[in-house]
């Protein structure tokens, strides 16, 4: 008699969304209940002995996937192999290389409500609608001992609405594992959690053409994809990209169904002092325009490695890169560095002109608010991150802008520009040794003129040494992250306007 129990596979894939049944079985098979719990403790064992392992610098490790679906459910005793089978492979650790290719379908993730997380007491301060204010903290005990940013990623589509990407992992070495992500409607004064889907860990931030129509690049199961949302992350598509061809380092969706953005086949760990940055090699540029369905890849001229791209409409992108040379376990880019714009979708590319003894340095953004305007930051020096480029004509021709220069050793990390003449900068300044704090920055007149803003006050003894990612999706309503590098265990989140 041939047993009705279905596989792993199918089990895993009705979890998913991808077939029906499963959570029935489960629910009517208590043996079946049984194995699973029992394996996954299991697995849960060997996880943690499998955190110890090294693996090679340049590789970047993730869990496997689990056992591929069968057409024919077999036996019973069948299933419990394949759990035991799948409870071990997946807490051994890959490696991921150009070339592999095993999700063959896209994955549909159920919808899943939101989890509110409980607000902590911030000192209420009555502020002017052109002054920040400490709203919220994200999230107390989320994450201790881990060097870097709690809180990588921040996108805010709309006036009220913010994600935040955050990094789960608890070893101050070990690879970032960006896989939890927070929502707030409420301007960041409180936050709810949103469940991410099982295996996946994201490589870029959100791209959101709407505040519920979002995109980013992402590592599933150990394979590199494209995962989108048209509910704000309570279901995800998660679609494979095409084998051999790399990961999504970055991405842009001007509208819900086209999106461009940066791949790499060759990560690497960023200069020793930057700790959670990465190098990119082997850059090629990716396009969709049915929301992940179909892509298209594309070069850039011979010797170019781009770093950040910016897509203001379907059609038009600026890149941004340095050259091959200038790649590379740490290493510093050199003087100069490329710029290449598109105006039909990737299909040409024209180059354009950096400032004189401007670099886009190692950690260089763009951010162009429309096809004519763009702003970027990057290096003088060779060593710090401490210039400011804006551009009026699409990016074929670049003025360095100068920071303050009351200002010393000021550094940029971020910045946000909502139109094509205000922007907003954070990051840190120095006036040698210990001295020297966070910056807050704004210019109404493309970086001409620069006004500090006063940081609110009590917050630098907490750990917390600059401010770090900040959006603004108009005019004198941004939302910051502060940084810490000190294994704190919450992030504060900065306000400038007033909550809705």
């Amino acid at each position: 008699m041939t047993s009705q129990h279905m596989d792993l596979g199918d089990m895993l894939a009705e979890i998913n969304g991808e077939e029906d049944g499963a959570r029935a079985h489960l629910a009517a098979c208590a043996d079946c209940r049984a194995e699973t719990d029992g394996w996954a403790a299991v697995a849960d064992g060997v996880s943690f002995l499998a955190a110890s392992i090294r693996v090679p610098t340049r590789a970047i490790p993730e869990s496997a996937p689990a056992a591929r679906r069968r057409r024919r459910a077999p036996g019973r005793r069948t299933l419990i192999a394949a759990v035991s089978a799948a409870a071990l492979v997946a807490s051994v650790l890959v490696i991921v290389l150009p070339g592999q290719s095993r999700l063959t379908r896209p994955v549909h993730t159920r919808w899943q409500a939101a989890r509110a997380l409980p607000q902590h007491p911030v000192t209420a301060t009555p502020a002017a609608a052109d002054t920040w204010r400490l709203a919220s903290y994200l999230v107390t005990g989320w994450q201790r001992s881990t060097e870097g940013l709690s809180a990588v990623y921040l996108t805010c589509p709309a006036a009220g609405t913010c994600y935040v990407i955050g990094d789960s992992t608890t070893s101050a070495s070990g690879v970032p594992d960006l896989n939890t992500l927070y929502v707030s409607t409420t301007e960041g004064i409180s936050w709810s959690a949103l469940r991410v889907p099982s295996g996946l860990s994201f490589t870029t931030p959100l791209s959101c053409a709407t505040v519920t129509d979002c995109a980013t690049g992402g590592i599933y199961f150990g394979q590199p994809v494209f995962a989108d949302t048209s509910d704000g992350g309570h279901s995800w598509t998660i679609d494979a990209l095409p084998a051999g061809s790399g990961t999504i380092f970055q991405l842009g969706c001007p509208t819900a169904s086209t999106c461009s953005g940066l791949l790499a086949t060759e990560i690497a760990p960023g200069p020793g002092w930057l700790p959670g940055w990465f190098d990119y090699g082997g850059v090629t540029f990716l396009r969709t325009t049915d929301a992940g369905r179909q892509f298209a890849i594309s070069k850039f001229p011979a010797g170019q490695v781009m770093q950040t791209l910016s897509c203001p409409t379907a059609s038009d992108c600026v890149a941004i890169g340095v050259s091959t040379a200038d790649v590379g376990y740490n290493k510093i880019p050199g003087r100069g560095g490329f710029v290449e714009i598109t105006t039909d979708g990737g299909a040409t590319w024209t180059p354009g002109r950096l400032a004189a003894d401007f670099s886009p340095g190692f950690a260089p953004q763009l951010d162009c608010p429309d096809t004519r305007h763009c702003f970027m930051n990057g290096s003088t020096n060779l060593r710090q991150q401490n210039a400011f480029a804006a551009s009026a004509d699409g990016g074929r021709t670049w003025t360095q802008r100068q920071l303050p220069q009351d200002l010393p050793g000021a550094e940029p990390s971020a910045f946000s520009c909502p139109t094509d003449s205000t922007c907003y900068v954070t990051g840190e300044y120095s006036r040698g040794g210990n001295a020297g704090g966070a910056m807050l920055l704004a210019t109404s007149n493309g970086g001409a003129n620069w006004r500090p803003a006063k940081v609110p006050a009590g917050w630098w003894a907490n750990g917390f040494p600059e401010i770090g990612p900040i959006q603004c999706p108009q005019v004198d309503m941004c939302v910051a992250l502060g940084a810490s590098f000190q294994g704190t265990s919450s992030t504060p989140i900065f306000i400038l306007g007033s909550a809705p």
